[in-house]
């Protein structure tokens, strides 16, 4: 019979348990910045965020891809409307998601199935998963009353139709077209430990009663898969967005009220109010709520964010660096999977 450490330890060893994400599995993602047909090119990598936790089981299991992933896609198709006829197009495609836990996630296969209406957007989606411009009503309603014979009328009809906009936030419903397998190691669930007993403060040396610690500490030098892991999640974003969002992650509470500022609700001129805006915000935070979407993203997890901006300010150079191999790694995936 095994005794009961024994059977603890078998368990602990137990190999990871891979879950799936089945085909079929719709993700919920936020744009993190404006699409346009008129200024995007094909093969452009587009940034979005998961906005809802994926769960085993529907609703009741536990989470597989946690709400705030980053996830990577690409502009395979865009096309704008023509001069006289046509409508403009773009295709989008999901290819990487990271989680804020660094694990990566390549080559998914993803299909847009609709898109939450938002003010400023001028799309629809088809059935094929792509995107379509709305039509020029001016010209076509000219050609359907005055239908061109002559050069001199060809010269005279309106010209390019409107352009796709995809206002930054836009949520799409993506729907997974193969599975993804999530590895997750297995939990052993242990009884509580006992309690230990109390010792009277008085029977203690001076030197082992607690010490008042300061609310902020230095970090400690943190390196290798450690600093990848804390940047994975924002390593991705351009350059010009890293330089003011780890100096800013260094001020948690200035990014909290930032990010309470920028999501009030807009009047009718589409201002936000100016209550609630601090002008001692430190300029790296001010500049960040230009992207509302990724203010949001960095205080969900406040404890992360501080950490991420801590390590910055004492490791600048560190965290460049793991920003770059972050990136030299997912672009490798990326190129070994467009081989096979």
């Amino acid at each position: 019979m095994l005794s009961a450490g024994l059977l603890v330890v078998m368990m602990a060893a137990a190999p990871v348990q891979d879950l799936m994400i089945p085909e079929g599995t719709i993700l919920p993602v936020v744009l993190n910045e404006t699409l346009n047909t008129a200024k995007v090119q094909e093969n452009d990598p587009i940034l979005f965020t998961l906005a809802e936790d994926i769960r085993a089981a529907g609703r009741r299991g536990p989470v597989l891809l946690p709400r705030g992933s980053s996830v990577v896609g690409r502009i395979v198709m865009t096309d704008r409307a023509g001069h006289l006829v046509g409508r403009s197009a773009m295709d989008i495609r999901l290819q990487q998601i990271i989680t804020p836990n660094g694990e990566v996630y390549d080559g998914v296969s993803t299909k847009i199935i609709d898109m939450t209406k938002k003010k400023g957007q001028k799309a629809v989606v088809k059935a094929d998963g792509g995107l379509q411009g709305p039509g020029h009503a001016k010209r076509d309603t000219f050609f359907l009353l005055f239908p061109p014979t002559t050069v001199f009328q060809l010269l005279a009809t309106p010209k390019r139709g409107p352009d796709i906009v995809l206002p930054i936030e836009t949520r799409l419903q993506v729907k997974l077209m193969s599975p993804i397998y999530v590895e997750t190691p297995t939990k052993v669930t242990a009884g509580p430990a006992p309690a230990p007993t109390p010792v009277p403060a008085a029977a203690l040396p001076p030197q082992a009663l607690p010490v008042a610690q300061p609310v902020a500490s230095i970090p400690s030098p943190a390196s290798g898969n450690s600093l990848e892991n804390l940047v994975a999640p924002v390593a991705l974003y351009p350059d010009a967005i890293l330089r003011d969002l780890f100096r800013a992650s260094a001020r948690p509470y200035e990014m909290l009220q930032a990010n309470l500022w920028v999501h009030q609700v807009r009047d009718a001129n589409g201002s936000l109010p100016l209550s609630g805006y601090n002008e001692s915000w430190d300029s790296s935070v001010k500049a960040l709520t230009a992207y509302p979407d990724v203010l949001q993203r960095l205080t969900t997890d406040a404890e992360w964010m501080a950490r991420l901006g801590s390590t910055y300010v004492s490791q600048p150079v560190e965290v460049m660096n793991a920003v770059q191999r972050v990136r030299v790694r997912s672009q490798s995936v990326r190129n070994a999977a467009a081989i096979f």
